[in-house]
Formats: C-alpha cells, structure tokens, sequence
C-alpha cells in the first residue's frame, strides 16, 4: 500500500485540518474532495446507505486520490471495526462515546494486544497482504490508527471528565444535532443550551490534553470554533452540499430568465 502521511501526523504539523462527511455511495466522491483541496473525509455508515462494501470503495478511491479518510460506524457496525481496519482504514469515529459500554469494546478493538484485542491477519490489505513482516505491521497500527470519539448525548457531557480519563479516543468532536435532540430541542443545533453543552466538551477536551473539532454548515462559522480551539472542522456532508449548490444554482437560472 502506498503510505502517505496520516490524520495523526499532519495534524502534529498543520494548525487546522478541513474535511468533510460522505453520505454518496459514488467512490468518485473521494476524487472530488481531494481535487477541490479538502484535507480529510468521514464516510459516514451511520445515516448513509454505505455499507462495508462500499465503504472499502471508498477508502481504495481516498488512497488513489491521495486524501485521508476515516469511517464513523454505526450501532449495528461496531462488529465491522476491524474489517474496516484490515481494509486500510486509518481511524474510526466513534457515535455516542460513554453512552453504554458498546462503544469501548468497539474501540478496544482497534489495537492489537497489548494495547486492545484486535484480531489478527496478515493476509490484508493493512498488512501489505502478508509482504510485510507483521511485527511491524502491529507496532504502526497501534501507533497511527486514529479513534474520534464524538459526544453527542446530554448524560455524556455530564460526566465528560470521567469518559475522557479513561483515554480511549485520540481526538474528540461534539455533536450538535444528536445533542439538540438530547436536550429536547430538536434540530436547533444553535440554540443556547446546545452551545453551551459544546462549550463544556470544548473544556474538557482542553484539559484532558485532547484535540477538539467541530462539525459546521458554513464556512461563515468557521472561525467561531477556530478561535475556541478547533484543531479540525467538518464542513457539513456532500449531498447537503450538493443540493444547496444546485438550489442556488437554479435560482440562478432562473433570475437570468428574460420574461
């Protein structure tokens, strides 16, 4: 596999990493985003119809396109985090961390022993298809494999302290919509008690030593969370860009239109 330099590394070296959600089951969709400059992508099995298969499309397309790509898995997933791994994924994001204990056995996962209980192959595209000596195969695994944990429910923020002592994610990421419905106001990703339940995750992830991204609709936004400390934004997800784009697009069009 050729090797280019991980979530992890780049964000060591650049102060502010731009990606973006993958809902699209089109594998070209990595080409696009990689084309327009985008840094990172999260396919998204969570609320997407992407299934594995199309998932490991995904991450072969981000390899030829030369962009970095994790997966966020969903519930019904959580098995497939080391096939997804295996398949050359470099990181999961995590839904939900410290709401039940489904999510760290999932993340346990993701290491070999005796960092976690990842089960072992080398016959993968992670381990090169068995052309790499193993031992070495574990070690980077261990050391670059990416794990986002993405707090999203009002009993986590709570007892945020608490989940991030345990140490299972290397970076962290609210989120918004899960949060509004969580505390009773659906949808309504800026309403006061939804910002300030992402000020206390922005709070903890700063003392416990964590870097801190933010899902955004606009670019407009971008600096609010830049300024709060946001080491990476998510710049909302392909087919909600696509259908604002082709709005304005045709509303365009059709202002251009001589009656």
């Amino acid at each position: 596999m050729r090797k280019m330099p991980t979530l992890k590394q780049r964000l060591q070296q650049e102060d502010l990493l731009l990606g973006a959600f993958v809902f699209s089951t089109d594998p070209a969709m990595p080409e696009v985003y990689a084309a327009a400059g985008f840094d990172f992508l999260i396919v998204d099995m969570e609320h997407s119809p992407i299934d594995l298969s199309a998932a490991i499309g995904h991450l072969r397309s981000s390899r030829g396109a030369g962009i970095n790509t994790v997966v966020r898995v969903g519930v019904a997933d959580l098995p497939n985090v080391p096939r997804l791994l295996d398949a050359g994924c470099e990181g999961i994001v995590m839904p939900h961390l410290g709401l039940d204990e489904s999510a760290s056995v999932a993340l346990r996962s993701m290491k070999y022993h005796p960092a976690g209980d990842r089960p072992t192959c080398t016959g993968v595209p992670a381990a090169s298809y068995g052309l790499e000596e193993f031992g070495s195969v574990v070690a980077r695994s261990n050391d670059e494999i990416l794990s986002i944990g993405m707090v999203e429910d009002r009993a986590c923020v709570t007892r945020i302290d608490d989940i991030l002592a345990r140490k299972e994610v290397d970076w962290l990421m609210p989120g918004p919509a899960d949060l509004s419905s969580s505390l009773g106001v659906h949808g309504q990703v800026r309403s006061p008690v939804v910002l300030q339940a992402v000020d206390t995750i922005f709070a903890a992830a700063g003392r416990h030593n964590i870097p801190v991204g933010m899902y955004i609709n606009d670019p407009s936004e971008l600096p609010e969370w830049t300024k709060k400390g946001a080491r990476f934004i998510v710049l909302s997800i392909d087919l909600k860009w696509l259908g604002r784009t082709l709005k304005a697009a045709a509303e365009k069009c059709r202002s251009l239109v001589t009656r």
